[in-house]
Parts: C-alpha cells; structure tokens; sequence
C-alpha cells in the first residue's frame, strides 16, 4: 500500500510547511536558550564585546549541535514530537507503520537535519515540491510529518 492511501485509511494529513516552519523556530529557540542559560556566565564576562561574543558562540557549536541531536532523537523517538511539534499539534511518525520512529531512525533524522541546516537547508526546501511536504532528513529517516 502506498503511502498517500495509507494515511487516508487511517484519517491523517501531512503537516503543513508553514506548521513545519513554526516548530522548527519554537525548537531552535529553546535549544537556543538553553546554551544561551548553560553559558551565560562566559556571555557576562564578555562585557558586551561583539568580538569576544562571536568568539564564544562559535566555540559552542559543537555544544549546541550535540544538544540539537539529543533533543530531537529522544522527542521524535518517545513521543514521535519536539515541543515545537507540540506546540505546531504536528507529529512524526514512521511511513510503514504510523508509529513513532525507530531510536535509529530518529537518531538519523537527527542527524541529517543538522548536516541540512550547514548546507543553506536545502533539504528542506526538497518539502516545498514533495507530495507529503517531506524534506530530506524524513526522507532518508523513513518519516513523515502529520497533524497531530
């Protein structure tokens, strides 16, 4: 069965792309602000500096693509969700079996989706022309998007 008559057996639409763009900003925000908190007392000590403030931001990439990937491997794979997802009422699930991805899938949604964002995110624009509004990292992770 195709994927397009398995999600009208079972009642479920894909999620759109602007509900797709606001959870992915409600989730960058927080894992944001998470660093922004875990560091804010390298930020203080900087004194307003811009130089010295782009120095410590680009030592915290590694920080913030590892906490990027946990973040989003343990949501999508418990509750198939980030809080942005929650927030959107959108959800992942696997296009076999409707269910929340696998750990490896989710791990590898992950992952993909931070090597997107280094290259201008031009796997997500592949969802702009895709029929399940799919980007990429859902495509290579077995995913798809839905209203929750």
């Amino acid at each position: 069965m195709d994927l397009e008559a398995k999600l009208y057996k079972e009642g479920l639409f894909c999620a759109s792309f602007s509900k797709r763009v606001y959870a992915y900003t409600i989730d960058e925000l927080l894992v944001s602000l998470i660093i922004f908190a875990s560091f804010f007392n390298q930020f203080i000590t900087t004194n307003g500096d811009i130089m010295a403030i782009i120095k410590l931001t680009n030592s915290m990439i590694l920080y913030f693509l590892i906490l990027k990937t946990i973040y989003h491997t343990i949501f999508i794979h418990i509750y198939g969700k980030t809080i942005g997802k929650m927030v959107a009422r959108i959800r992942a699930v696997n296009i076999y079996t409707l269910d929340n991805p696998s750990i490896k899938d989710s791990f590898l949604r992950a992952l993909l989706r931070n090597v997107d964002e280094m290259f201008f995110y031009l796997g997500m624009l592949y969802a702009l022309t895709n029929p399940f509004v799919q980007t990429i990292h859902d495509k290579f992770s077995k995913t798809v998007i839905i209203d929750d």
